[in-house]
């Protein structure tokens, strides 16, 4: 995973250094990752416009620190071509789980990740 920082890798280290809230936006295919301090990058979208990605919904968004990462949980109705809405979400849900904790190690932190607005039917097993 190539991790990109935003505006400078000064600049997130800085941020890292004084435990500053992060945002991260990583791509559903887990190659690429955009990092910046919230308070520099002031949300994902602005975040992903900085690197020219023009669409939100290609990624994975995450607001997190040193203690706690929120996936900020938003399935694209065509993700990976699935129609059918519970199997669609369960591929975004597993992907999820496997590709964030993968670039938060990456990044050295070990987070407790918390889902945002996850949709009830993650939870039926």
């Amino acid at each position: 995973m190539n991790i990109i920082k935003y505006p400078s890798d000064e600049a997130v280290n800085e941020a890292v250094k004084a435990d500053s809230k992060l945002l991260g936006a990583i791509s559903l295919d887990g190659s690429t990752a955009y990092v910046g301090a919230a308070d520099t990058a002031g949300d994902h979208i602005a975040l992903l416009e900085a690197f020219d990605e023009e669409s939100p919904s290609g990624f994975f968004r995450l607001s997190f620190d040193s203690l706690t990462a929120e996936w900020t949980f938003s399935c694209p109705r065509n993700y990976k071509g699935i129609s059918d809405d519970k199997e669609r979400i369960d591929a975004y849900y597993r992907d999820g789980l496997r590709v964030i904790p993968e670039f938060l190690v990456m990044f050295g932190y070990f987070s407790k990740l918390k889902i945002k607005n996850p949709p009830p039917e993650i939870w039926s097993f």
